[in-house]
């Protein structure tokens, strides 16, 4: 999408007959009369010819807009060019509504500062691309004429607002960059939280995982607040990403903001003073002024303190005048309110009082009435607690369920095969799709680097002919310099060399165009052949895999070639065989003295390696030889007795009165100084001669030498050190793997399928069996045991820490 304003060409006001004058001739020359008159612009604009349908504003109808408008632009008289034409036009792929044209269009003559001015708008279907007309009066019913001011940057701004916020390709220019970057970068996967995670936050983090919902809903939170214009553009904005922002009210009062996944009591969500400053409700009442709820029906937060203060004194009654459990319960049961067990997991909290057996029931734990509420207390006065935690309401059967029972009673493995299927089919399509990325991407990176490399060729060609034409013109001009006579003459053989360099330079300049047209057309053919070159299908892909050795490949490819095989046929795994914890256990201790073992003796090699010093380069070894020759032949050369005492008088003869004797001492002067010179490079010559003839190949053998033995010390101390880093990442990941095995353990398996003799298995082996394992067990399962582990450990520190 892009917008036009056609410049007017006429310094006049005056509205000529010019629809039926428009409409007869020629669009192009239609288009350039349109901008001289608000009667040529409508005519041209509202031809039946061309117009699909007309939009008004401020007119009464087409026939009249002419009049209408010439009149409203005779209230300001200082304005010569009240007519104001602005085309926009859409790409070949963008199919806009009405409604979109005529708001894209308010849009623009808002941005410009037009939102009240009169317009005509006329869409045309006449060329290949979809676009409208819009002839504006500039004088608005204030009778100031619009100045027009940026009005170039405001319509590319609003173009590339529009086109991000409907997904459409923007038109990048000079002044959009930022809305183009925004609009790239708006579904960015979020990253990594920059403020540091409360505890609960941490724990959340390290026991599942995940980071909380107010970190992870940070930045598109933040990017619809920022972009939001008014309440409704926010609900909207956050709508798309499921989020809804909902008031939280608490004794009949507003306390502020929240963003939830929905308008559910327990959806996820966070107060909105959490997500950033700017998205609490002051900050947005500001912007946007009152609070206005979305179109859906918002569910106001259920406040548990008010219901805490209005059945306080009635449960206290109750248990004051309760002989036992049972007259507690009828005593209660006569005001509404019911008694419940609170448990979290297998553990019992404590009591509850609340008013009635819903879930969304509002009420209170036991111990916010009084301390002789509590379980404890009533424990002591009436027995053992006959209550029992109330279960969650039961799944209704699916198939699944249903399928599970019945496979069940024929193969018990059947579960595990089909986690296997599911995840060997998972990796397969996960990995396909990685080679798919990474085959695009390379193909996309081989075409921009080849284009690059001939645009570089092709600039340092240019660059070359510019440097040649620039030594060219100050040759001349030199020559010209030196042959002319007089500032005239001088004047005009620079004003021809002028217009000789820059006749050159154009041809210079159509050369290069051709060159780049014609390098750009084998580019185009180069980049149609790459686009040929196809992905491997998904079959081929995984049927390469398999021929690698792949084993979850092998299973995943039998799936697609047998897609009627029952699911409980048993797929043979070649090489897979059950091995007891045990042994798993026995082998890890013997991997940890090995990696042990592996690293003292990478640390011990490494500190007694003996280190050798980086040798000089042979540019380095040349340069120094070279500084000791020219000390060397200085040391030679240098001035004799009889020469110093020479050169003492003639510095005293230069000093004499007499112009003779100074030129004469000047000239034995300078025959001693070149003698000595002569005498210098001579032995310099003889030297440098000798050194390369006698020394340079042994300086070169020896030099050769000495950096074999640094690269094979580099060589050395590089391997131990790799040596010792791979022994002490396996030294750090036997402890997780052994944590994996408790865990198996307790959740009731005995054995592990491992495709290797455990007698020879490696450690990467161990782990993928023991992972494969662990992501089998039903979550509700790993969590009970991991947290019992947690639970065990913390009571172990506390001991610790009590001795």
């Amino acid at each position: 999408m892009i917008s036009k304003a056609v410049p007017a060409r006429s310094r006049t006001r005056t509205f000529a007959t010019g629809v039926d004058y428009i409409t007869e001739h020629a669009h192009e020359r239609a288009c350039r009369q349109a901008g001289r008159s608000f009667g040529d612009g409508i005519g041209y604009a509202s031809a039946p010819k061309k117009a699909a349908w007309v939009q008004l504003r401020g007119v009464t109808s087409v026939e009249t807009a002419a009049l209408e408008m010439e009149a409203v632009a005779v209230l300001s008289r200082r304005c010569k060019d009240p007519v104001y034409h602005l085309i926009v036009a859409y790409a070949k792929g963008e199919h806009p509504t009405r409604e979109q044209v005529v708001s894209d269009a308010e849009r623009l003559l808002k941005a410009i500062g037009m939102e009240r001015n009169q317009y005509v708008l006329a869409a045309h279907q006449d060329t290949d691309n979809y676009h409208a007309h819009v002839i504006a009066n500039r004088i608005g019913p204030d009778g100031k004429a619009n100045d027009l001011w940026h009005e170039r940057i405001k319509r590319e701004r609003t173009c590339a607002e529009i086109a991000a916020e409907r997904g459409w390709e923007i038109v990048v220019g000079r002044h959009n960059r930022d809305i183009v970057q925004r609009a790239r970068h708006l579904y960015a996967p979020p990253p990594d939280p920059e403020r540091r995670l409360s505890d609960g936050a941490y724990r959340q983090l390290r026991e599942r995982g995940e980071l909380p919902w107010h970190e992870s809903a940070r930045p598109y939170v933040l990017d619809a607040v920022d972009r939001a214009k008014d309440w409704n553009d926010l609900h909207q904005r956050l709508g798309a990403h499921g989020v809804a922002a909902k008031l939280v009210r608490r004794s009949g009062q507003i306390r502020g903001l929240a963003f939830a996944e929905g308008f559910e009591r327990g959806a996820p969500g966070c107060a909105a003073s959490r997500i950033d400053a700017r998205c609490a409700l002051p900050a947005l009442e500001r912007r946007f002024g009152p609070f206005t709820p979305s179109h859906e029906l918002v569910k106001e937060t259920a406040d548990p303190t008010r219901w805490l203060q209005s059945a306080r004194a009635t449960i206290l009654t109750a248990v004051e005048s309760a002989r036992s459990w049972e007259d507690l319960t009828q005593e209660l049961d006569r005001n509404g309110i019911v008694v419940k067990l609170i448990a979290r997991g297998t553990r019992v909290q404590g009591l509850a009082f609340a008013q009635g057996r819903d879930l969304g029931a509002p009420g209170c734990g036991a111990s916010r009435i009084h301390p002789r509420c509590k379980k404890a207390a009533l424990e002591q006065r009436f027995g053992a607690c006959p209550f029992m935690p109330e279960q969650p309401p039961k799944r209704s059967r699916s198939i699944v369920r249903d399928r599970a029972e019945r496979e069940a009673n024929t193969d018990p493995r059947w579960a595990l095969r089909d986690a296997q299927r599911i995840v060997d089919s998972a990796r397969m399509r996960s990995e396909y799709a990685e080679y798919r990325d990474g085959f695009f991407a390379e193909r996309h990176r081989a075409t921009a680097d080849r284009r690059e490399a001939a645009w570089e060729r092709e600039s340092m060609q240019r660059r070359c002919e510019a440097k040649r034409r620039r030594e060219a013109r100050l040759l001349l001009r030199a020559v010209a310099r030196l042959a002319a006579r007089g500032a005239i003459a001088r004047q005009l053989a620079y004003w021809s060399l002028d217009a000789v360099m820059g006749r050159r330079r154009a041809k210079e300049y159509d050369a290069a165009r051709v060159r780049w047209e014609a390098t750009k057309i084998v580019l185009a053919s180069e980049r149609t052949l790459a686009g040929e070159k196809k992905p491997l299908a998904y079959r081929a892909f995984v049927t390469e895999l398999t021929r690698a050795g792949d084993l979850g490949a092998q299973r995943t490819l039998d799936a697609l070639v047998a897609p009627t095989r029952q699911r409980s046929e048993h797929v043979p795994q070649r090489g897979l065989r059950p091995v007891a914890l045990a042994e798993i256990r026995q082998r890890l201790n013997v991997i940890r003295a090995e990696e042990d073992g592996r690293y003292q003796r990478a640390r011990l090699e490494r500190q007694h390696l003996q280190r050798v010093a980086r040798p000089p380069t042979l540019d380095e070894a040349l340069i120094a030889e070279r500084r000791r020759i020219q000390e060397r032949a200085a040391e030679v050369t240098r001035y004799t007795d009889a020469e110093r005492v020479r050169m003492a008088q003639l510095a005293r003869e230069k000093r004499s009165w007499n112009p003779l004797i100074r030129r004469a001492a000047t000239r034995e002067e300078e025959r001693l100084c070149g003698e000595q010179r002569s005498r210098y490079e001579k032995a310099l010559a003889v030297a440098t001669h000798e050194f390369e003839q006698r020394d340079l190949p042994a300086l070169e053998k020896q030099l050769a030498g000495h950096e074999r033995l640094y690269r094979r010390y580099v060589a050395a101390s590089l391997g131990l050190e790799r040596e010792r880093n791979d022994a002490r990442a396996a030294r750090d990941e036997l402890p997780r793997i052994e944590q994996r095995l408790v865990v198996l353990e307790r959740a009731g398996v005995a054995r592990i399928d491992c495709d290797a003799a455990m007698s020879a298995a490696r450690l990467d082996d161990l782990t993928a069996a023991i992972e494969q394992q662990y992501k089998v067990l039903p979550n509700e399962v790993r969590r009970d045991v991991e947290y019992s582990i947690r639970k065990e450990q913390r009571a172990r520190d506390s001991m610790t820490i009590d001795r």
